[in-house]
Order: structure tokens, then C-alpha cells, then sequence
């Protein structure tokens, strides 16, 4: 579908229909002679309904009678009648030239700054090490070198391995890649051996290199030493490794969730009210009488638009609405064992390095508590590095 523009509104567009034997044909002979034609919608075999400018009716009336088509005008838009209306109202003329100015002169500005690539660092670092490197909203773009600009930023924040700022039109877009951690290093004399993460009973052992200093079927305790670096030579001297490998054991957890059996709850009461606020830049008007503090007895819900398209341009403008929702308190509970079990579930999950083999859930009260315990069966491999110097 084609976007109405305001160039196509004075220049006047027609909502015509065709028809006759072969209607399709006339697109191609449209094409031809340059007639732009948009919305072409067949309603049947011998009739097709389509949208062109007002000044190349003639044409496609041409088009069709060679054709052998009818054409009928269903609808105009635009064209000569508004272009004489306003020319009758000179101060709506001016105030869109001045309109148009202003959003010219208004993309020389970056009103909008958006960051990507981040992840261990949040947007806000990245928003704020751009501020005091003198690049923000508001920011006259032309006048700033990004390289320069790219430079400082990496300086206030040594995370950042490589980035760019691009800016189109007033919206200023800043890539950012992070450094890679280093890996751990560790020296020829170090010793590093396995260990035992928490207790279980293994179950497989595939010992990379070092020596095993536990047997499958075996009862480990956390802390407990799996498998050893230090190995013994042909020549008896004794030869420091890194040990690798993993000790797959069977473990056993017990998680909790706990919650009040009755706490202060909040229940919508009465209706709810919005207050209106303009924004220009970092100026704001509010279109409300009385101060801007939250009112007693609402929850504020916040929402801002920015006048612009998104992902193309932005303008300093932005209508913010507050929207109050009036509120009681009392006492009650919103517990659900089903939830509060999937997010033990998932928590678990996220802790083990292996898979859940069973797990049984179990939900109580006791001294005003609502308790829901898992105890879950896993397999996991428990093994972890320790560096021992020396």
C-alpha cells in the first residue's frame, strides 16, 4: 500500500474504475507511457479498481478507450480544489513553510540516541559517558567529529573494545562492541587439580589428563579432590599438569520458595484519570493545573510519543501522558504454587550443568508462610578447577 504524502494531496489523486474484456491489459500499457498507478484491485474478471494523479486521468481515459474499456471516476482527492483553498489562507501557507523550516533546521539536531552491541555495560553507562564526552540530546551532529567523539567514550569506559556513532537525519545510532575477557592463565609451575562443586555419587568419570583420585561409584563430598595434577614420571620426579575432564555424579537439591500467607495487596478503585505534558528538548510545559507531584492513593503510569518516524528521524517534541489509576489496599494473597514451581523449575535448571532426572514439589503453611519445596533428583558433572601453587 502506498504511504499518502502531503505532495500527493496537492497534487490530486482519482479512485477510478475499469472495465471491459481485459482490464489487467491497461497496467501494462500504463506502464508504457509512464502513468503511475497504485491499490490495483481486481473485483472481477472484467473489472479492476485502481488509484492514479488527478493530471494523468486523460492519459489512462486514452489508455482505456484503445482498450476498449469503460472508466469511471468513483472518488477525487486533492488536486486543483485544494490548492485554490490554500491559496485563499495565506497564513496556513506560511505557517507550513514555517513548519517545514523548523523540521529542516530540527535535523541538524540529534534528538533520539539509540546503542546497541551492549552487554555486560547498560545503556545508561553508555547514554552518560556520551554526555560528558559533550554528545546528547540536543547535540548539534554536524559540528561533532564522531571519531574523536568514539575516542573519549572508549577512554571513560575500558570495556568497550570498538564503536561507532552514525547519525541520519536527528537520530544518532551508537554500535558498540565489547572486550573479550582474557582467558585464565596459568603458569608451567602451577598445579591445577579437579574438585568436587557439591556432593553426589559419580556415576562416569572421563579424566582428560591427571590422575583420578576417586572411583565411580563413590560418595564425594563438596571440596573433595577428583582428580589430581600431579603425575608421576619414569624417573620418579613428580610432573605438575592442568587437569581436565568431567565427573558426571548423581545430586540431589532442595529449593524453597517462600511467601506472607497474607499480605497488603492493592485492588483498582474508581476510574482512572490521564494529565497531559509537552516536551521541547529538555523544556517541559505541562497542559495541567497544579504541580506535577504523584497523587496519593494512584498508581503513575508513564507514557511518552515522540513526533517523528521511528528508526528515521525524531524531533524535540514529545507529548508525555500520565495516567493515574486510583487504588484501595487490604489484606489477601496472589500465591500461585503453579507459578512459583515453574520458576523454581527454571532456577534450577539455570544452576546445574547436566539435566533434572525428577524432581516433586510440595506446598505448605507454617507460622504464616506459604512454603513450596522442590526436591529434585539430577545428574550433573560437579567438577571444577583449583590452582594449587607450589
Amino acid at each position: 500500500m502506498r504511504t499518502v504524502r502531503i505532495s500527493d494531496r496537492l497534487r490530486g489523486t482519482v479512485w477510478v474504475e475499469i472495465f471491459g474484456a481485459y482490464p489487467t491489459a491497461l497496467l501494462n500499457a500504463a506502464a508504457g507511457e509512464g502513468v503511475e498507478l497504485w491499490d490495483a484491485r481486481s473485483l472481477d474478471a472484467n473489472t479492476l479498481r485502481l488509484r492514479s494523479f488527478e493530471n494523468r486521468l486523460p492519459a489512462l481515459e486514452e489508455i482505456a478507450r484503445r482498450g476498449g474499456c469503460e472508466l469511471r471516476v468513483l472518488e477525487r482527492a486533492g488536486g486543483a480544489a485544494e490548492r485554490r483553498l490554500l491559496l485563499r489562507r495565506p497564513g496556513l501557507l506560511i505557517g507550513l513553510a514555517v513548519a517545514a523550516a523548523l523540521l529542516t533546521v530540527s535535523t541538524l539536531f540529534v534528538w533520539d540516541v539509540d546503542v546497541r552491541g551492549t552487554e555486560s555495560l547498560s545503556r545508561a553507562q553508555v547514554l552518560r559517558a556520551l554526555e560528558d564526552s559533550g554528545f546528547g540530546v540536543g547535540s548539534f551532529w554536524p559540528g561533532v567529529n564522531t571519531d574523536i567523539l568514539a575516542s573519549e567514550v572508549m577512554l571513560r569506559l575500558p570495556e568497550i573494545a570498538w564503536m561507532t556513532v552514525n547519525v541520519s537525519g536527528s537520530r544518532a545510532v551508537t554500535a558498540v562492541v565489547e572486550r573479550a575477557e582474557k582467558p585464565e592463565m596459568y603458569g608451567e609451575q602451577d598445579t591445577v587439580d579437579l574438585v568436587a562443586s557439591r556432593g553426589g555419587l559419580i556415576r562416569h568419570m572421563n579424566v582428560l589428563e591427571g590422575a583420578p583420585a576417586a572411583a565411580e561409584g563413590q560418595l564425594v563430598t563438596e571440596g573433595q579432590l577428583l582428580v589430581s595434577g600431579d603425575l608421576e614420571s619414569l624417573t620418579g620426579e613428580r610432573r605438575r599438569v592442568r587437569a581436565r575432564g568431567s565427573i558426571m555424579a548423581d545430586t540431589w537439591y532442595e529449593l524453597n520458595a517462600v511467601r506472607p500467607a497474607e499480605e497488603e495487596m492493592k485492588t483498582p478503585s474508581g476510574l482512572p484519570h490521564s494529565r497531559f505534558a509537552l516536551v521541547f528538548g529538555k523544556r517541559r510545559v505541562n497542559l495541567y493545573i497544579g504541580s506535577g507531584k504523584t497523587i496519593d492513593g494512584c498508581d503513575k503510569i508513564i507514557s511518552e510519543y515522540t513526533l517523528g518516524l521511528d528508526g528515521l528521524f525524531s524531533t524535540p517534541v514529545r507529548l508525555v501522558r500520565e495516567r493515574f489509576v486510583p487504588y484501595k489496599t487490604g489484606s489477601g494473597s496472589d500465591w500461585s504454587p503453579q507459578t512459583a514451581a515453574r520458576r523454581l523449575y527454571a532456577l534450577l535448571g539455570d544452576r546445574i550443568e547436566g539435566q533434572i532426572l525428577s524432581c516433586r514439589f510440595t506446598d505448605g503453611e507454617s507460622g504464616g508462610l506459604r512454603v513450596l519445596t522442590l526436591r529434585a533428583h539430577c545428574t550433573e558433572n560437579i567438577a571444577r578447577t583449583r590452582e594449587r601453587s607450589g
